[in-house]
């Protein structure tokens, strides 16, 4: 009697153990694809999306005094600064959408970003990402709130690949319509922005960007920044110097109006808190 019910208890929990197994075999090829950890690098984006549900909060600063004020500016921590609010949501896990709000000329924007291919292989894996959106400048300094010109529009293909799990980089192809709205005649901008990032731990990383304008209209310069991440508990914190002080793309893919070579750089920073809905 005692031989049958250990064989019975021996049945039930194989067949528990191979159920188990098979579960967490199929949940794994589920998995999307993470190469860098946020959803921003500095400025650019990021192939990440947040997942189905979730709301992202961002909160960003561009001190506009430069480093090079010294203690008199406190290095131009006592401002003025630009400033960017935003909320993103996840539609599904490879859908969000964004909405964010720049104090400079009160510039709202409106993105939908869309993965659109993730390739998981063992040396070199990447995952491509589109996303567009429109920013509307409801207080600029010279054109009226209602007039067309104060709208502009953006696209980009993002191409995110990551090497040894430690070195992780984006190629971010940029297109901006109406880039300069003062200007009698419509302008446009295509930009290659790049970004390296370095995960020195799961807590601490290195990175750089640069958003060189290839054609079309631009500011007086290419904008570049590199700096340190802290991840930590759903938060990511970066902070960084950089020669632009623009936050919204439809402002920063215009260029910068600093030069990095002279070192008229401005520390920034930007908070995001992932919260599950």
């Amino acid at each position: 009697m005692k031989i049958k019910f250990y064989l019975i208890i021996l049945a039930i929990s194989l067949t528990t153990f191979t159920q188990v197994k098979w579960q967490r075999e199929a949940a794994e090829a589920d998995l999307p694809v993470e190469l860098f950890h946020s959803t921003f690098a500095i400025n650019l984006p990021t192939a990440e999306t947040i997942g189905s549900r979730e709301l992202e909060i961002e909160i960003s600063h561009r001190f506009i005094p430069t480093i090079k004020s010294g203690s008199k500016d406190f290095w131009g921590l006592d401002g003025p600064v630009i400033n960017r609010l935003a909320l993103a949501y996840g539609i599904t896990n490879s859908t969000q959408i964004s909405l964010g709000r720049s104090n400079f000329n009160d510039s709202y924007e409106l993105s939908v970003k869309q993965k659109i291919f993730e390739n998981d292989n063992e040396i070199l894996p990447f995952v491509i990402t589109a996303q567009v959106g429109s920013a509307w400048n409801s207080d600029h300094l010279v054109i009226e709130s209602s007039d067309s010109k104060a709208f502009q529009f953006f696209a980009q293909a993002i191409l995110n690949t990551l090497y040894d799990k430690k070195l992780a980089l984006g190629i971010v192809p940029s297109y901006l319509y109406n880039s300069h709205p003062e200007c009698k005649e419509t302008q446009y901008s295509f930009t290659i922005g790049t970004y390296l990032q370095y995960y020195i731990s799961d807590v601490f990383s290195i990175l750089w960007e640069y958003n060189p304008t290839v054609t079309g209209w631009r500011d007086y310069h290419n904008p570049m920044g590199f700096g340190l991440e802290i991840e930590t508990g759903g938060h990511f914190f970066k902070i960084f110097l950089t020669n632009s002080t623009d936050l919204n793309q439809t402002q920063f893919l215009s260029g910068a109006n600093k030069s990095f070579d002279n070192g008229d750089l401005r520390l920034g920073f930007m908070i995001t808190r992932l919260l599950f809905l």
